[in-house]
């Protein structure tokens, strides 16, 4: 019954992303993810620190091009792509022009997903003064973020709402 109701949850929340086959088959993939780890894979992954990051980013990398595919056949061919099955180089001028555009945005982004900011912050409150400059830091660092994500929405293409699409 468990394996059920997961199975149900997943694929309506495809089916209200929308009525095409790759928000269902979506939803049918996380559900197929959740009922493995569930059975089998959950012991493992809770010992393997590193491979249990790789695993979910992987299969969440995966998802996204289902997810935005405008058809099975391209996300197919996306993900073929990605996965070398087709005669793409694995390092093209774009690619190497993309790194080097956004080589620092890469490793802030790195870095931040790692425990380490958290543990500074952590760290930073435990004196008293630090507290002070966590106190007065922690919203100009906030106000800072807001202002660089706003200001690359607003240089980015023309991209229509996700939902627009229905």
């Amino acid at each position: 019954r468990w394996l059920f109701n997961i199975l149900m949850v997943w694929m309506a929340t495809g089916l209200w992303h929308g009525a095409a086959w790759n928000f269902v088959l979506w939803g049918l993939l996380f559900a197929l993810l959740l009922m493995i780890e569930k059975l089998w894979l959950l012991p493992l992954l809770k010992k393997a620190k590193v491979i249990n990051h790789i695993y979910v980013l992987f299969f969440v990398i995966l998802s996204f091009v289902l997810f935005d595919g405008a058809s099975l056949r391209e996300a197919g061919a996306v993900m073929a792509a990605m996965l070398g099955g087709t005669d793409l180089p694995l390092i093209t001028p774009e690619a190497v022009y993309y790194l080097r555009s956004y080589a620092v945005t890469f490793l802030v982004a790195a870095l931040g997903a790692t425990p380490w900011p958290a543990k500074l912050f952590s760290l930073a409150g435990e004196r008293e003064q630090g507290g002070r400059i966590r106190n007065l830091a922690e919203p100009l660092v906030l106000i800072a973020l807001l202002t660089l994500c706003v200001s690359f929405l607003i240089d980015g293409s023309f991209n229509p709402f996700l939902y627009f699409r229905f």
